[in-house]
């Protein structure tokens, strides 16, 4: 018999593994919190590989703010986001079922490797992260999780002898130097108000953004390496950071769709920023497409990347001034 959380991915689109299980949580709580997903609380990071530190990519930050929980949009749902270790290795599938039992959210570290196939890290490289459980069946020896493959994010049937062997070979036991939790519960307020979209926190990120775009850098980024043992992985994090950008102007479609919905700012106003977003997001996928092809010159690609940095600093700025 299965037991379940019953929360549903959050998989509009994709910003990262703990934004996205933390918005599944929230929309399926109070669905009102769908559109706290598309509020403009990002910057533009130039990111390093996970498996080769000389291998920059541009992507967005989405994280940032948490070092300052008031702005989290979700702390009308989620109260805290606590840490945690298990009390027995031997034993922390049970644990992990008395958590979910107990109708809370838990997050475990888990080695990509031996996760889910079909994801990008599958019996190709190790990667840690932490991933959503969603349920548990004790007659099949299982568990499900709200996780991400090649194939989009959605729940995943995990077997308990899988899962040992992700969460024993995850960063959080093999290595020593690692500060992080064995798990995350997500501890939700007994009563959820319901989010709302302000308009003065929009504009002020576009503000934020405005400035920040002047000043972004892409120098020394997507520099891919032509030998066979790094060429494909460069593609491969290259990719990574360039589907988050368009990802994250989809979200922006999202925020002007609803700012119109809501008649916070005029038609008029809108039309005018969704016909420069878009001109942003196609560019976007342009450069997604000449990465996929393996068709990028990066001189061109990176003109093309100040370009539309550049646009959506105009498009920031005329968000910001619009009525």
């Amino acid at each position: 018999m299965k037991m379940t959380l019953e929360r549903k991915p959050f998989n509009e689109f994709w910003m990262n593994c703990m934004l996205n299980q933390a918005f599944s949580i929230a929309a399926s709580a109070h669905p009102s919190y769908h559109n706290a997903a598309y509020l403009n609380i990002y910057r533009y990071y130039p990111w390093v590989a996970a498996t080769d530190k000389e291998f920059r990519y541009p992507t967005i930050d989405t994280l940032y703010y948490l070092d300052d929980w008031t702005k989290f949009p979700l702390t009308g749902v989620i109260k805290l986001i606590e840490p945690g270790h298990f009390r027995n290795k031997e034993t922390f599938t049970e644990e992990i079922k008395e958590v979910l039992r107990g109708g809370r959210n838990l997050s475990v570290n888990v080695d990509l490797y031996y996760w889910l196939p079909g994801s990008m890290a599958w019996r190709k490289f190790h990667w840690y992260h932490y991933s959503l459980f969603n349920g548990y069946d004790e007659e099949r020896s299982s568990f499900y999780v709200i996780d991400d493959t090649l194939a989009g994010y959605s729940e995943h049937e995990v077997p308990e002898e899988r899962l040992r062997k992700a969460f024993l070979n995850a960063e959080y036991n093999i290595n020593e130097n690692y500060t992080g939790p064995a798990y995350y519960i997500y501890n939700l307020h007994s009563t959820i108000e319901p989010y709302e979209l302000q308009l003065s926190e929009v504009v002020e990120n576009a503000e934020r953004l405005e400035r920040e775009l002047g000043e972004f850098s892409i120098e020394g980024m997507w520099n891919v390496d032509s030998s066979p043992d790094k060429y494909q992985s460069h593609i491969t994090y290259a990719l990574i950071g360039i589907n988050i950008i368009c990802n994250r102007h989809t979200a922006n479609e999202g925020l002007i769709r609803t700012l119109r919905e809501q008649k916070l700012l005029k038609e008029s106003s809108c039309d005018f920023l969704m016909d420069q977003l878009l001109e942003v997001k196609n560019g976007w996928e342009a450069i997604k497409q000449a990465f996929v092809t393996h068709k990028f010159d990066r001189e061109r690609e990176l003109g093309l990347a100040k370009d539309l940095f550049a646009k959506e600093r105009v498009f920031w700025g005329s968000l910001a001034r619009s009525e």
